[in-house]
């Protein structure tokens, strides 16, 4: 190209552009009409059907016993937690110690977190939101709180309170927009699966091969 040419050109950008790039209009996200349900009947009739299991708990000691009843039949010796105010409201941690689980703290991970965390037993975690239109629930990464916590070990269980419910996944890109964007966000929907080979559905094949989930209804 030759330079007239070339210069003609970045002229024409510059001047274009010297009242700043536009911007395009913010998208519209379509909703569908009756996705509005934000209750855990709704939760968990769709959260049982890709394969977690879930139960109700209405106060802080039905949680407890919950969580302990949860750890005990699936016999954990080994355990990864969150550090978060929802684990703090359902004592986990004390319910971890009373039954002999051996917790690893975060700061305790070597660098190759994943090899390491596929030999724990339970991952519990707190979730930033939960879905109702999918039962997803959606867990966002912070200081404290691994991302791989609910996603390597074997068993993962996931504390919800009925104000981290959401209608559906709109509604969460709306407010997921109104802050700093976490360093990770996972939508988990359904325990570990692949049909990567041949097409053929199969469970457990990386990740947790159960996800339990307690509804904590007080908060």
């Amino acid at each position: 190209m030759r330079t007239r040419a070339r210069n003609a050109i970045l002229g024409r950008l510059r001047a274009a552009t010297a009242a700043g790039l536009p911007r395009p209009s913010a998208p519209t996200i379509p909703r569908r009409p009756g996705r509005g349900v934000t209750d855990f009947a709704a939760f968990a009739g769709v959260l049982t059907t890709l394969g977690p299991t879930f139960e109700l708990a209405r106060t802080p000691e039905e949680a407890k016993a919950a969580l302990a009843a949860y750890v005990a039949a699936n016999s954990v010796k080994t355990a990864v937690r969150w550090d978060h105010p929802d684990l703090d409201a359902v004592a986990a941690a004390d319910i971890l110690d009373g039954a002999g689980v051996a917790v690893i703290a975060p700061e305790d991970l070597p660098d190759r977190v994943c090899p390491s965390l596929a030999a724990v037993d339970l991952g519990v975690t707190a979730v930033a939101y939960a879905l109702c239109a999918t039962g997803s629930l959606i867990l966002a990464a912070a200081p404290g709180r691994e991302r791989g916590t609910p996603l390597v070990p074997r068993l993962h269980v996931a504390l919800v309170p009925k104000s981290r419910l959401l209608p559906d996944l709109p509604t969460l890109l709306d407010r997921l927009g109104e802050a700093a964007m976490p360093s990770a966000v996972n939508c988990v929907s359904g325990v570990s699966s692949t049909g990567d080979i041949e097409f053929v559905y199969v469970r457990g094949v990386h990740g947790p091969l159960a996800v339990h989930v307690i509804g904590l209804d007080w908060l």
